[in-house]
């Protein structure tokens, strides 16, 4: 029968969004027999925590040890404050016997926001609506509030609601009503600008947001020009009209002198009796004129024929990790905006187009490359800055063609002694790392003895 004794050392630790912290995992053999331990993270911290080694064999009587590590990403999924977490020891003879240790990591606030003003330029005659967008990308909640700058009397800008709390990963919005301060009825159209101030509690200087309402005339200028045109055409009408007056008159006067009797009888000569019309002749009705719309565009003419093929375009490999099942480095979510986070899946999948598809450009003179996802061109792997975060960041593409890029968006492809490749960041000298969490992969200090850092690039052999 296997036994074994565990304890943490600290219980509780301390660690700042995009860094790393560490606490030390003992684990005591007192069965009789030898006994092969496999450790695991469990609880919420399980997605950006790891232990190495994560196997112990230990013989009756031994103790080994092994390191928690914590690397919380900078965003929305490490939300601040203290979480809980286990680690699970799974003797591999009796796996009935696990044990989880318990411990606490408290991670550390960080604030993020940004803000949209929807539409930029708004349009209304008498009033217009817009909108105010705040997302939340810190670990914490935070409560933002609006206030509308007008613009003198010509403008009212009001904010509805006055404020919102929007927790991490997610936005809120808030309702503009813009009334300017007269109609403008005729005169073409005017601008108004206008600001919106954004203040998040605790932060004294405002996110100013400027946008322009429009305001065009009720009758516009061409409608005036017109009718200035027919009021003018009316008044010389009427000049004429009066100064030209035609004299009515009728033609047939009767004639004064006798009067004739008309003649009865025989001497009334018959009306004539008509004759006969000419036999009427079919018209033949002209045929309607050719439009064309019989014909088909791009039809059986003389040189038609199929389209021609589409260019083919570059190449594409997959990246897929050594550790576990095999998970494939991928756009998160099949984002293609700034600074979305490269994640891990551990199957192919169409969900999202070809976010798990790369184009890797190579540079001869310092044999570098740049990863750029099939989904988001224009697009190339980033290490964030400051951090071990894997993002994607938009680049130039005549830099991604030369090689004109930051030390922290080229990489070195290195094979390692084992076969497989590891994904080195030119700027940071740390090795990309898959966290089996399908959320962001990291950088971490490379050892060639981790599959986590071990990758397999499709159809590639450096």
């Amino acid at each position: 029968m296997s036994d074994m004794w565990t304890a943490l050392e600290p219980t509780a630790t301390t660690v700042e969004p995009g860094s790393s912290a560490s606490v030390r995992l003992r684990v005591r053999n007192t069965g009789d027999t030898v006994e092969e331990y496999r450790l695991q993270v469990v609880g919420a911290a399980a997605g950006w925590a790891r232990v190495q080694p994560d196997v112990l064999r230990l013989y009756p009587g031994a103790e080994g040890t092994a390191e928690v590590q914590f690397a919380p990403p900078r965003t929305p999924d490490a939300q601040a404050g203290p979480t809980p977490f286990g680690v699970q020891v799974r003797p591999r003879e009796t796996p009935q016997s696990a044990d989880v240790v318990e411990g606490q990591v408290t991670v550390g606030p960080f604030a993020e926001l940004r803000t949209e003003l929807l539409p930029l330029i708004v349009r209304g005659r008498m009033r217009a609506k817009a909108s105010v967008a705040v997302d939340n990308l810190g670990n914490q909640q935070l409560t933002a509030s609006f206030s509308g700058r007008e613009n003198g009397e010509e403008l009212e800008v009001e904010a509805e609601p006055g404020s919102v709390q929007v927790a991490p990963g997610r936005a809120g919005f808030a309702d503009l009503n813009l009334k300017p301060g007269a109609i403008s009825w005729v005169g073409g159209t005017r601008k108004h600008p206008f600001t919106v101030s954004v203040v998040r509690a605790g932060v004294p200087e405002p996110v100013e947001l400027r946008g322009t309402y429009v305001q065009p005339s009720v009758i516009p200028r061409w409608a005036m020009a017109v009718l200035s045109v027919l009021v003018a055409l009316l008044v010389a009408f009427a000049v004429v009209w009066f100064q030209h007056k035609p004299t009515l008159a009728t033609a047939a006067r009767e004639k004064q002198g006798k009067q004739q009797q008309l003649p009865q009888g025989d001497g009334m000569k018959e009306a004539p009796t008509p004759s006969p019309s000419a036999s009427k002749e079919e018209r033949k009705e002209e045929p309607p004129p050719d439009t064309g719309q019989d014909e088909k565009p791009g039809g059986s003419g003389g040189g038609g024929g199929g389209q021609d093929d589409k260019p083919k375009g570059p190449k594409t490999h997959t990246i897929r990790s050594a550790e576990g099942g095999g998970w494939y480095l991928e756009v998160k979510e099949g984002k293609t905006r700034d600074e979305t986070y490269v994640g891990q899946n551990p199957a192919l999948t169409d969900k999202f187009g070809k976010n798990q598809d790369w184009i890797l450009h190579h540079y001869p003179e310092s044999d570098t490359y740049s990863l750029e996802p099939a989904n988001a061109p224009g697009k190339i792997l980033d290490q964030k800055g400051g951090t071990n975060i894997a993002q994607i960041y938009n680049a130039p593409p005549e830099n991604i063609k030369s090689g004109q890029l930051p030390d922290n968006q080229k990489w070195k492809l290195e094979k390692r002694p084992d076969g497989l490749t590891r994904i080195v960041g030119v700027g940071s000298g740390e090795c990309l790392v898959d966290m089996q969490n399908d959320k962001s992969a990291i950088t971490w200090q490379c050892d060639d003895n981790s599959k986590a850092m071990g990758w397999t690039i499709s159809d590639w052999n450096g």
